[in-house]
């Protein structure tokens, strides 16, 4: 039987442990890292949901304050022609990008929600329906759904020329406009042809929220 030599100096140790628990630590920190930022930008989703929501929700008193204007004009000739004044144009304006998504690089076809009149050939500006709860502000424009300013029962537009084709509800079509929206029976409830009505309303409010909302109905 062999004895250790007394004198006989130790095998030094290599340190491999303690850089397997340096890496491990730092493993660990990174994970935690990227738990924290997860969390925070779950946080951050969440809450613009809940901006997104309450955005939707005031863009109705938009709507409604353009059905009750509809609503008062809905007697006479006041809807025949264009109001800039109050946000109402008796035509579609095909040309006006309504969002600002249809040409997001180019301006000139917006509409001028925000009266800062970017001019180009759009020519519609919305009405400032005010601040609506929590710092929300609602505008809108309406657009009657007719190819022309005039009387939509007219068989030609206040030009005398230029044939009046409008999307309207009460015959069973469309009239023979390229407009037709869906037809709900022979007559509405009226008793009357009802001409279509576009609302569209935008919603600015906290973290740069920005919503559109848009409404159809028939006079």
């Amino acid at each position: 039987m062999k004895s250790r030599d007394p004198f006989r100096p130790r095998r030094g140790q290599s340190g491999i442990s303690l850089l397997v628990v340096l890496i491990a630590l730092v493993i660990i920190g990174f994970a935690a890292i990227a738990l924290l930022r997860s969390s925070d930008t779950g946080t951050l989703v969440v809450g613009n949901l809940g901006f997104q929501k309450a955005a939707l929700a005031a863009g109705d008193a938009g709507t409604e304050a353009a059905v009750t204007w509809l609503n008062d004009n809905a007697v006479g000739v006041a809807l025949f022609e264009d109001d800039e004044a109050v946000g109402y144009y008796a035509t579609t304006a095909d040309n006006c990008d309504l969002t600002g998504t249809r040409t997001p690089e180019s301006d000139d076809d917006d509409v001028d929600w925000l009266g800062a009149d970017p001019g180009g050939d759009c020519n519609m500006q919305a009405l400032d329906a005010g601040a609506v709860g929590d710092g929300y502000t609602v505008r809108y424009v309406i657009n009657r759904v007719c190819n022309a300013e005039g009387d939509p029962n007219a068989l030609t537009a206040a030009d005398g020329v230029t044939p009046m084709a409008c999307s309207r509800v009460g015959t069973g079509a469309s009239e023979g406009s390229t407009r037709g929206g869906a037809s709900y029976g022979n007559l509405p409830l009226s008793g009357e042809t009802q001409t279509y009505y576009r609302i569209t309303t935008r919603i600015d409010g906290p973290r740069n929220t920005t919503r559109y909302v848009q409404a159809l109905v028939v006079l």
